[in-house]
């Protein structure tokens, strides 16, 4: 029993051959220590041999299962080793989002998990082979960097492709998906590669890999997505130019034409038919450089070059201003405005009076023509809040949870076309003074937008009287 301890013990420790060896020396020593004539090989009596034969049969097949869940046991704890490193790795690059990231996050898991140095190379435009990341000491010798552009090539490994070969020679792995190779990863072993660390490095080329080709149908997504939010804004623009803009082109191109038509013919165009043509033309001509400008503000804004000038300024100035350019819009509407004790505010006066109209346009085309028009403004801790209301039919659900400022968007039940360019614009403006604007439904009926501006430093002094007199020249 000793001696089938001693085999079981030598399996465990260092597998089948050695167990078998053990065996065979077991049952030498036990014929030369104790089986008679001692010190020697031979035997005295035939019977030991039987024993000798069922003690080494025994021993060796104890010894085979022995080793067997020794191997079994090692190959699991290998298996174990792979799939954690595989769940990490997986798990890391799975929060990265650009193709870099992810070949940084996967060589440092390369070289923790397999004890190399590493890097990544891609395939640039006109063929220049670049490195996101990694070591690109590791080929120096020109050799190497033939063998990458080979991979990326032909998408094959180059190199250190079987185990046992000499060390500090590079394995060239290239990450494929489908027929398409993203990428090469380049490492130099400090030991020549097992089988197993092959098997893993092949692994860990897989998820790379696919996680590269994520990488890349993302940005495609990304690119597609903004080529057809712009195709969507082109043809908004189209419509708004075919339409919008050919409007009032058109009311012009007619007025004129009359004028023109009936000049020579003294007397044929009574003075008041001059005049109404003339206030069309001039009405017409307003409106459509209002639109060209609105659409070349909307340009400014997201191109970025939009700047502030804040200065302070009184907020009925800028209100009276507005509502005084909307001057043939507004006639025979009842506007309403009620600024409470307003202090000066820090703003970009003719920016801000582009808001206002635009907002008090917008209360006119959804909204009858006998119904008001209430602007209300007051302070409220450091934060000036403008209302602008209406009596209109209000706003859906999505227009009242912002779709009504995007671009190009048209509110549904407006008395008059627009470019739907109007609230976007002043949403953009409002944010670049650093405030914020919504839009909500009145309790009684109809939609107010509210514009709240922070007011920020002490406004300077100026005399009472001036104040006055300047408010009472406001229309």
């Amino acid at each position: 029993m000793l001696y089938l301890l001693g085999v079981v013990i030598v399996a465990i420790s260092f597998g089948l051959g050695p167990a078998i060896t053990a065996a065979i020396l077991g049952v030498s020593t036990f014929d030369f220590l104790f089986v008679p004539p001692h010190f020697t090989f031979r035997v005295s009596d035939a019977r030991y041999l039987v024993t000798f034969a069922v003690m080494l049969i025994v021993a060796v097949i104890t010894g085979t299962l022995t080793a067997r869940l020794r191997e079994q046991r090692e190959r699991a704890l290998i298996r174990e080793r792979r799939i954690g490193a595989l769940y990490r790795l997986s798990h890391d690059i799975a929060l990265q989002s650009g193709a870099d990231d992810v070949l940084a996050t996967a060589l440092r898991h390369i070289e923790d998990v397999l004890g190399v140095r590493a890097l990544a190379s891609v395939m640039a435009d006109g063929g220049v082979v670049q490195f996101p990341a990694g070591d690109p000491s590791i080929l120096e010798a020109e050799a190497e960097n033939e063998a990458v552009r080979w991979a990326l090539r032909s998408g094959r490994p180059a190199g250190l492709a079987t185990a046992g070969a000499s060390e500090g020679r590079v394995l060239h792995m290239p990450l494929v998906v489908g027929t398409n190779v993203r990428a090469v990863l380049s490492m130099r072993p400090r030991e020549p590669f097992e089988p197993e660390r092959l098997e893993l490095v092949r692994a860990f080329s897989s998820l790379i890999g696919l996680a590269l080709e994520r990488c890349h149908l993302a940005d495609r997504a990304r690119h597609i997505q903004a080529e057809v939010e712009a195709e969507r804004a082109r043809n908004a623009v189209l419509s708004s130019v075919s339409h919008d803009l050919r409007t009032p082109l058109a009311a012009i191109t007619g007025a004129a034409t009359t004028l023109r038509d009936e000049s020579h013919e003294i007397g044929a165009m009574g003075a008041d038919t001059r005049r109404e043509l003339a206030e069309t033309i001039a009405e017409e001509a307003q409106r459509l450089n209002r639109l060209i400008g609105n659409l070349l503000d909307m340009t400014r804004l997201e191109s970025g070059t939009l700047s502030v000038h804040k200065e302070w300024h009184s907020l009925e100035e800028v209100v009276g201003a507005a509502l005084t350019r909307l001057g043939p819009e507004i006639k025979g509407r009842t506007v309403q405005v009620s600024l409470t004790e307003m202090p000066l505010i820090p703003m970009d006066d003719i920016l801000f009076e582009q808001v206002v109209r635009n907002l008090v346009d917008n209360a006119i085309k959804h909204s009858g023509n006998d119904e008001p028009i209430l602007i209300h403004g007051r302070m409220e801790d450091s934060e000036l809040r403008l209302e602008v209301q209406d009596f209109g039919r209000g706003l859906s659900d999505e227009e009242e949870a912002g779709r009504v400022f995007d671009k190009f968007y048209r509110g549904r039940g407006a008395s008059s076309a627009g470019a739907g360019l109007g609230l976007a614009i002043c949403r953009g403006i409002v944010e670049a003074h650093g405030g914020t604007i919504e839009a909500a439904n009145r309790a009684g009926g109809g939609a107010v937008f509210t514009v709240h501006l922070p007011v920020q430093g002490n406004p300077p002094t100026i005399d009472s009287e001036a104040v006055a007199g300047m408010r009472d020249s406001q229309p």
